[in-house]
Formats: structure tokens, C-alpha cells, sequence
């Protein structure tokens, strides 16, 4: 395996897909560091199996000496709220530091975790694809920053760093999911849900095909400079949220106003990597309906 016994920096382990993604490398035979913010975060290292590294993504020594020995990094932390210090610190000023240290310590591969989110948002029905125009300067905090956090990744490669981004959609797991479970719980909690429209087209990927997509990313020699997008595949609001609603026994009020019809292609990273799913959006779809289910019975009892 290209992965046995090398090591590997990831990022985000206390979010939605870093932890999947270490658990992925660790079956590779990878010795894995996790990058956390402070001490109350090492349990989550150590129940993954993995060592932990405590600091910030701006705090520099901590990075190039977490850098040492390492082969590759998988960058998947990100800030997503609204405060544009936050989101500087994090997603720009935070990737700039990781990426010195990461050349300054000649890793062989950086793995960047971005968003489709950075191609902005269209009133019209539209396709992108990976070569798709960038939004930068968007007024949405979250996006513009994703854009310059991919901007920097590139600048280093013109510095001799081996860069691959990753571009993925709504990522969704039964588990620990802001597109899964949590949202199940979300819309179980709205007293209303009117900001559905079921022609809305999502661009859904389950966490651990990612985990998946960023082994290929870290290991095929034809990733090296290349942009992938890492959806599943595009569905319908009617056959993702408003399935769950129905579970949940509740009734959408339909928003006024055109849908979303924002389509990405999703052939080049099975064309060029092989990529194959590994959990479908059926069967997890068929999973969150049963915890809908489950958790309208609670309600109701």
C-alpha cells in the first residue's frame, strides 16, 4: 500500500469528515497526526487511534514541528460561520501557515479540502466543472475565504508544493453530520419549514466517500495540480430533505421563486482516479428516514 508506514497530518479531526478521513488513512496502514485546537479535543484523537497534535493553524512552531517526519497533510478544517475575523484567521491566514510549514518540511503531497461553494451562487440553470470561474470577492464571509484559501495553495505550488484540491458538496453521514443526523434533528425542531424548494438541486457526498476520494487524492500520480469535485451525485430537495420530512411526519410550505438548478459534474474524479462510492445515497438516505421515524415516535409518545 503507498500509504503503509508513511505519516500523515490531518486537519479538522473534530469536524464532519476528519475523522473519517484519519480512520481511512489508519486503514492504509498510516500513522496518522490530528490537528486540534486545545487539550479538552485529545480524547477525540485517542478514540480514533491516532496521535494528537494541540495547536492552531496560526501557531507556527507548533505546525513545523507537528510537520516533522510527515509525508502528506490533508487539509480539512475550515471555519463556516459568519465572523470575517474568524473566518481570516482560519480559512486564509490559517492556510498560509500550514502551507509554509508544509513546504518548508518538503511533504510530498498537500491534500486541500475546499467547497463547491466557491464557484458563488446562479439564478439560472448552470453546469460547472472544476475549470468553472471562482467567486472571488463574494460577499458571503465563508465563500470569498474559501476562494483565497485555495488561491494560497496554489501559490505554493508554484513554490514546489504537490497540491490536489478537493471540491465537495453538502457532506452527509448518519453520524456527527450537519448534512445527516443533525439535520434530521434540525428540521424535527423547526416549527416551520419553508426554505425547501423540492426542485433545489443538492450536490450530495457521503463523509466517508470523501475519506475515500482524499486517499486517491494523496496517492494516484495523476492528482498532482488537479481540481476535483467530491460529489456523489446531484438530487433533488425532493428525494434528499423533504424525504426526511415526510418521515418526520411534517409538511413543507414551498417557497416562492425559481429553484436552485446549480448542477456539478461529477465524472472526472471516477475518470482520471478510478473513484468509486463506497456508501450510497440511497442507503444513507433509507438510514436518516429511520432516525426521522425513531425520533417522530419520541416526540409523539
Amino acid at each position: 500500500m503507498k500509504l503503509h508506514n508513511k505519516t500523515i497530518l490531518v486537519t479538522g479531526v473534530s469536524g464532519t469528515l476528519g475523522d473519517k478521513v484519519a480512520t481511512r488513512c489508519l486503514a492504509e496502514g498510516a500513522q496518522v497526526k490530528g490537528l486540534i485546537r486545545n487539550e479538552q479535543q485529545i480524547s477525540i484523537c485517542e478514540n480514533l487511534g491516532i496521535e494528537a497534535v494541540v495547536g492552531d493553524l496560526n501557531d507556527r512552531g507548533t505546525l513545523e514541528q507537528a510537520m516533522q517526519n510527515v509525508q502528506f497533510v490533508i487539509h480539512a478544517a475550515a471555519y463556516l460561520g459568519d465572523d470575517r475575523q474568524l473566518a481570516e484567521a482560519a480559512n486564509i491566514k490559517g492556510v498560509q501557515t500550514l502551507v509554509d510549514a508544509a513546504l518548508m518540511a518538503g511533504v510530498e503531497r498537500f491534500v486541500h479540502i475546499s467547497t463547491v461553494s466557491v464557484y458563488g451562487h446562479f439564478d439560472e440553470a448552470v453546469e460547472l466543472e472544476e475549470s468553472s470561474e471562482l467567486s472571488f470577492g463574494h460577499s458571503e464571509i465563508y465563500l470569498s475565504t474559501k476562494c483565497e484559501s485555495e488561491r494560497i495553495v496554489r501559490q505554493a505550488e508554484e513554490k514546489g508544493l504537490n497540491v490536489v484540491v478537493l471540491r465537495p458538496g453538502l457532506i452527509s453521514s448518519e453520524h456527527h453530520s450537519h448534512w445527516g443526523d443533525q439535520l434530521v434533528k434540525q428540521l424535527a425542531e423547526a416549527e416551520k419549514v419553508d426554505w425547501i424548494h423540492p426542485e433545489d438541486m443538492a450536490p450530495w457526498v457521503h463523509a466517508e466517500n470523501v475519506a475515500e476520494m482524499c486517499i486517491l487524492a494523496a496517492v494516484h500520480p495523476s492528482a498532482v495540480g488537479q481540481v476535483y469535485h467530491a460529489v456523489d451525485g446531484n438530487y433533488p430537495e425532493s428525494q434528499f430533505r423533504l424525504r426526511i420530512l415526510q418521515a418526520l411526519k411534517q409538511q413543507p410550505i414551498i417557497p416562492e421563486g425559481k429553484p436552485i438548478l446549480t448542477i456539478y459534474k461529477t465524472g472526472k474524479i471516477a475518470d482520471q482516479l478510478g473513484y468509486r462510492p463506497i456508501r450510497t445515497f440511497e442507503d444513507t438516505l433509507t438510514a436518516l428516514e429511520e432516525q426521522a421515524r425513531l425520533l417522530s415516535l419520541r416526540v409523539s409518545e
